[in-house]
């Protein structure tokens, strides 16, 4: 009001109240305040969505929502971000938990499931073909710690294993090194070759005979290419199916989760709506996560 109103009553002179009320009045009429449109949508997160908010962009531009995209942080990270008013959605590599929420006291945050990040173990057709189709935890970090360097004492062939890492800070690592060994800073210091993505990984298993890797699933292609299933603690093999993701059985997966500071509205309830349609569950899916509630195995 006090911008608004030098600029448009700039050198008059007041000489009662009733006239400043008139004045005032007129001026709201001739030197309105613009209307502030709906701002764009500003994101931080873990880098397995962040990439889905970074490919949905242009989709959301298109519909006149622009994103702002953060560079890719940890969970706590972003949760603050959005507790402090800094960002409007936070991307999650899980669930929020009580004393997050309690944390922020004055936040009612709006918590939406976007998918599944679900990893497998990969190995090439020549180890499947020679009869490994299911491994033990144990079994696997044998393997990964290189203390078994042949997949003859699983079952297969008298064949050189070789193990492909996937690259730290990916998310597929850390559900990888969690689920080994109970605790990331356990997982011990590793030379073997890293693989950026998951479309290395599946080159990479494609082209040795002997490899083994860590990838979304759906770089399992089942014709060079092969997802291992889990044994569990009963002896029971665990495949990587929807149908196992959904009921909890299959271990290596977690849900990712976009997070709103307060119920959404305007643009981010549309950002929301778009990610959870079928053209963005598409996008989610084309980015190494499950959609919610897909409906065919990859």
């Amino acid at each position: 009001m006090v911008v608004l109103f030098s600029a448009c009553l700039f050198k008059v002179r007041m000489k009662s109240l009733s006239t400043l009320a008139v004045l005032v009045a007129t001026s709201l009429i001739i030197c309105p305040f613009p209307v502030q449109a709906d701002g764009s949508v500003r994101v931080q997160g873990v880098p397995s969505l962040t990439r889905v908010l970074k490919a949905a962009a242009p989709q959301l531009l298109e519909m006149g929502i622009e994103i702002k995209v953060g560079a890719e942080c940890g969970n706590g990270q972003a949760l603050a971000a959005l507790g402090n008013g800094e960002i409007d959605l936070a991307l999650l590599g899980r669930g929020l938990t009580a004393e997050e929420r309690a944390s922020y006291p004055e936040k009612p945050f709006d918590e939406l499931q976007l998918g599944t990040q679900t990893i497998a173990v990969l190995v090439s057709r020549p180890v499947w073909e020679s009869g490994v189709r299911a491994l033990k935890r144990e079994q696997i970090m044998e393997l990964y710690e290189g203390r078994t360097s042949s997949w003859k004492p699983f079952g297969g062939e008298d064949r050189s294993a070789k193990f492909f890492e996937p690259a730290h800070g990916s998310g597929v690592w850390e559900i990888f090194a969690a689920w080994l060994y109970g605790d990331l800073r356990k997982a011990p210091a590793v030379q073997w070759e890293v693989v950026a993505n998951g479309a290395e990984a599946q080159t990479a298993v494609q082209f040795h005979s002997g490899a083994v890797s860590v990838a979304a699933l759906r770089w399992a292609d089942r014709r060079e290419v092969y997802p291992l299933a889990i044994i569990d603690d009963s002896g029971v093999a665990i495949e990587p199916t929807l149908a196992n993701v959904a009921a909890g059985k299959y271990p290596l997966t977690r849900p990712v989760f976009v997070v709103a500071g307060k119920r959404p509205a305007g643009n981010r309830r549309k950002v929301l709506e778009f990610l959870r349609s079928e053209k963005g569950q598409a996008v989610v899916a084309g980015n190494d996560l499950l959609p919610v509630g897909g409906s065919k195995e990859p």
